[in-house]
């Protein structure tokens, strides 16, 4: 079971990964977590019940310094998910990779030992489970040390997270309770952080208990507790899927200082706190017609509107309910078919037309014209 969760976790948050990050770059912090903690999962599979040295001597030891980022990570996350930050965005926050760099400096002469080296140690513990105790040591760290600063720094950590979130709930305290989004978020953060403490109390509570008991008898002891924890994480990126996809999209704060006009978008949300950002957005593509030159995109309403590009694109699908892309060519469209009716035509020619319009080729016109409307820029010029 710990073998199938594990790979399920990771490839969840793999695709978490791949389809969020250009969104929210945070969404690698998240992902980080969820994918390391998987790989604990795997080392603990391959070591304790597979039995197979090749996977034990890949997976035992090696990637023990990675297994001090979840805390960091988490932490940093629920910083930047409140504060509207981006990974780490100062350089102090680098100073929280002290213990992975650490570790990785400790267990050096084993990471860069031969594979031989690694094989024979995975057929030690594959005798005698109890080896872990001293096998793949370090410079001045030994392994039972480590199996305890892992679990309790991500309790650290877990905990300082909480007292951010608290600090935040008092603070916002009405925001909250007005506020469907930003309740959303604060319910998110607390079940990720309170899942992750629960998870690394019981790994710290079993590798204690190491210190009065041989190892495989404790390990079969909690073997229940274990799987149950395994479970509660491997789920999580589920969770974030269907119960809280919009957390994906970064914590909804506007930051741009420009004052936007009365609501007036239909399918906005008076209480989203993005609405006023999606009018402000909706009225400089209106105004300003961006969408007239080829190379238009959401980079260029985050430069000059100087707002992140996670909201960007949140405003468009959330508030606009509209992807980016679509709500271009609809303008883009709309300025077209203003042009056919002006006669613009008999000057431009109906490949002007599309050029005039924001298309960068004659194809792409057709076809999105086409497609908005239901016939070619030739039929609509017919038709009117």
């Amino acid at each position: 079971m710990i073998l199938y969760i594990s790979l399920f976790s990771i490839i969840t948050s793999a695709i978490i990964a791949i389809y969020n990050w250009r969104i929210n770059p945070n969404a690698l912090l998240l992902t980080g977590i969820f994918g390391i903690f998987s790989t604990y999962g795997l080392t603990h599979y391959f070591t304790v019940y597979h039995h197979d040295i090749f996977w034990t001597a890949i997976f035992y030891g090696n990637l023990s310094p990675l297994w001090y980022l979840p805390g960091p990570m988490l932490y940093v996350y629920t910083r930047n998910t409140i504060t509207d930050k981006s990974l780490f965005s100062s350089k102090k926050d680098y100073l929280h990779l002290l213990p992975f760099l650490i570790q990785t400096v400790n267990i050096a002469p084993y990471l860069f030992s031969t594979f031989d080296f690694k094989l024979q140690t995975a057929r030690l513990i594959n005798e005698n489970i109890n080896n872990v105790r001293t096998l793949g040591s370090g410079f001045f760290i030994p392994p039972s040390i480590s199996f305890v600063t892992r679990p309790s720094l991500v309790i650290i950590y877990a905990i300082a997270s909480v007292f951010i979130l608290q600090k935040y709930h008092r603070r916002e305290r009405k925001n909250l309770d007005g506020n469907k989004q930003n309740k959303l978020v604060y319910n998110w953060l607390f079940t990720l952080i309170l899942v992750t403490l629960i998870v690394a109390v019981n790994f710290l509570v079993m590798t204690l208990d190491l210190y009065d008991a041989p190892v495989n008898s404790v390990i079969m002891e909690s073997e229940p507790t274990y799987n149950i924890s395994g479970i509660a994480y491997a789920l999580l990126p589920l969770v974030l899927i269907v119960f809280f996809p919009q957390i994906l999209y970064g914590m909804p704060i506007a930051t741009s200082t420009k004052k936007a006009p009365k609501i007036t978008i239909q399918e906005a949300d008076s209480e989203d706190p993005l609405a006023e950002t999606a009018q402000l957005i909706v009225d400089y593509i209106n105004n300003e017609k961006p969408y007239l030159y080829p190379d238009f995109d959401i980079e260029d309403i985050s430069e000059k509107l100087d707002i992140p590009k996670h909201h960007i694109i949140y405003c468009f699908t959330m508030i606009l309910q509209k992807k980016f892309t679509a709500y271009r060519s609809t303008v883009r469209i709309e300025h077209a078919k203003e042009l056919l009716k002006a006669g613009k035509a008999d000057t431009l020619s109906i490949d002007g037309i599309g050029a005039q319009s924001g298309f960068s080729s004659r194809s792409g016109f057709y076809a999105t014209f086409k497609a908005e409307t239901g016939m070619t820029p030739s039929q609509y010029l017919e038709s009117l």
